[in-house]
């Protein structure tokens, strides 16, 4: 096996996690980690919220079992997540599946358009996270990339985000962060 590892090629170290490990070098005090939206206290510490503490003993106390769900995930959960995020969507107009984070979302995807369509294109906003770019050069899926930021407003380019996005054939897929755009913290408005 180690001769078949041989072959493979360093890949390019992602931008944000080399800007947390030069965050955690870094030795001046007073410094502010912005690599990551997630809560730290004063200590630097990721604390586990007192409301998901409760959650979790309540699954504790009531959870009968360890075996598997299905494997579109939870029933319950994927329902109740749907309704959190897209609120009252006929159950014929809706489906889910629940992924391991956001990049794992994002390749299963990936992976159905392609079954659904083999000749699709996906429109990915420039920038974007690097992770979406490599998962869809290793599927072979042509891409393009759609205007989004505007270096001198700091927002978000509607406009030309609007006409690039135009150009998309039927069945063309638009990945699209509907919000905490990462790389630029740039978001559309809710009008938008």
């Amino acid at each position: 096996t180690l001769k078949m590892l041989s072959n493979l090629k360093a890949q390019a170290p992602d931008k944000i996690l080399m800007l947390i490990e030069e965050f955690k070098a870094d030795t001046r005090q007073g410094k502010i980690d912005l690599g990551v939206g997630v809560y730290k206290d004063p200590q630097g510490v990721t604390p586990v919220m007192r409301a998901v503490k409760a959650a979790e003993q309540r699954i504790w106390e009531s959870q009968t079992t360890k075996a598997y769900t299905s494997l579109a995930g939870e029933a319950e959960y994927r329902s109740s997540m749907a309704q959190m995020v897209l609120g009252n969507v006929p159950a014929d107009r809706l489906a889910s599946v629940a992924t391991v984070g956001g990049t794992g979302a994002i390749r299963q995807a990936l992976e159905l358009a392609r079954l659904a369509n083999p000749d699709v294109t996906v429109f990915v906003s420039n920038p974007t996270w690097p992770n979406h770019l490599s998962i869809m050069k290793f599927m072979g899926l042509p891409f393009v990339e759609y205007a989004y930021f505007d270096a001198e407003t700091r927002g978000v380019d509607f406009e030309a985000m609007k006409a690039d996005i135009s150009k998309a054939k039927k069945d063309d897929i638009v990945l699209l962060h509907g919000c905490c755009h990462n790389p630029t913290g740039a978001n559309l408005t809710l009008e938008q």
